[in-house]
């Protein structure tokens, strides 16, 4: 008697469990707030086949909130956007993009990305040119030299490093975005969790626990005593020259091997919605962080692109530019400006990767 009722217990408890769960679901996908698909991290099979860092092959419409709805494409080498070959084909131009999710394109269309909109601008003016978008969001300068090793397979002519304004701070997150991959692609990849992970990673309830958990590891760190807190203040600009240090030498070595395959670089600084209007900033060291950085590329002889007077030359208000009020990346019109400010040393850089291609054969 006692074995049936514990299982009818636990019958109960797992059908009330399930019934939560699509209560949660139904309830999740009705606010609109939740994707209920998401572009998905390569798996261990391909990243030893492609270069991307993304599951080859996806097509996704992303509704991570009712305002910001976006399609996303990866193609067959594991990078957003349209199809391109893994042998650059002959008289092309190869330009690869390196950056966080801003490069990516977060919540913009395909054709709405900066290297969607560099690509057409430059075809429009007869430039026979490729431009690879090789953001991955979450990165910073650490995974980008990773993730630009992996791209040099398809022999890039110029590569274009976008430089976000949290770059500095994220550069302390444990452990990097390049690491935390790989462990997402062990885990996922081990039998049993494999067919669980592939079942229900394009459910709203996962994708909001996801979210949860981002948000959690992002507060839950211990404030301290008020002794502890005055002597972390009293070591922040030790730590915060130490990341500085850090960006530096990821720099110098991306610049290095490019430099060793004859491969053109150029430094994009892109601003954040806080430089846009009136002065936002709390603290000097963020005033200055984005001129710091501009002036770091500058020094080591990478050609470099300040967007911010293309941004407040438009006249636009912050608004116009970023997905403010729901989110800080660029929307469309500011990936618009982003290629435009660009297009002159892009033309530049083509001119002279010509000027340099050894003479057909008569």
């Amino acid at each position: 008697m006692r074995a049936r009722k514990t299982f009818l217990v636990f019958c109960f408890a797992a059908l009330l469990l399930a019934v939560t769960a699509v209560a949660s679901e139904l309830a999740l996908r009705i606010s609109g707030h939740i994707s209920t698909a998401s572009i998905h991290a390569i798996s261990d099979t391909d990243f030893v086949r492609v270069p991307g860092m993304f599951e080859p092959s996806q097509s996704v419409e992303e509704t991570p909130h009712p305002k910001l709805h976006y399609h996303a494409t990866i193609n067959s080498l594991g990078y957003r956007g349209p199809e391109v070959e893994r042998i650059r084909p002959p008289h092309v131009v190869r330009i690869l993009c390196l950056g966080d999710s801003g490069t990516f394109g977060q919540f913009v269309n395909d054709d709405e990305t900066l290297s969607a909109n560099l690509e057409r601008m430059l075809r429009q003016e007869g430039h026979f040119v490729e431009v690879i978008n090789g953001g991955v969001p979450g990165t910073t300068i650490v995974d980008q030299v990773e993730i630009l090793q992996r791209s040099l397979s398809l022999a890039p002519d110029i590569v274009i490093l976008t430089f976000s304004e949290n770059d500095i701070a994220d550069l302390e997150a444990e452990p990097s975005q390049f690491a935390a991959l790989a462990e997402n692609r062990r885990v996922k990849g081990q039998t049993g969790l494999k067919t669980v992970y592939e079942l229900v990673r394009d459910t709203a309830l996962f994708n909001y626990l996801l979210k949860v958990r981002a948000t959690w590891k992002t507060y839950s760190a211990p404030q301290g005593s008020t002794a502890e807190v005055r002597a972390s203040h009293e070591g922040s600009d030790t730590r915060h020259e130490r990341l500085w240090t850090t960006y530096s030498h990821h720099l110098d070595a991306m610049r290095q091997t490019l430099s060793s395959r004859n491969i053109r670089m150029i430094f994009n600084g892109y601003p954040t919605h806080q430089r846009i209007g009136a002065d936002t900033f709390t603290d000097d060291r963020s005033r200055v962080q984005l001129s710091r950085a501009e002036a770091l590329a500058r020094n080591m002889g990478i050609p470099t692109v300040s967007l911010l007077p293309s941004f407040r030359e438009t006249g636009l208000a912050k608004e116009e530019l970023y997905h403010l009020p729901y989110d800080g990346h660029a929307n469309k019109m500011g990936y618009l400006v982003q290629a435009q400010a660009l297009l002159p040393i892009v033309r530049e850089s083509i001119q002279a990767v010509r000027n340099s291609a050894p003479a057909p054969r008569s």
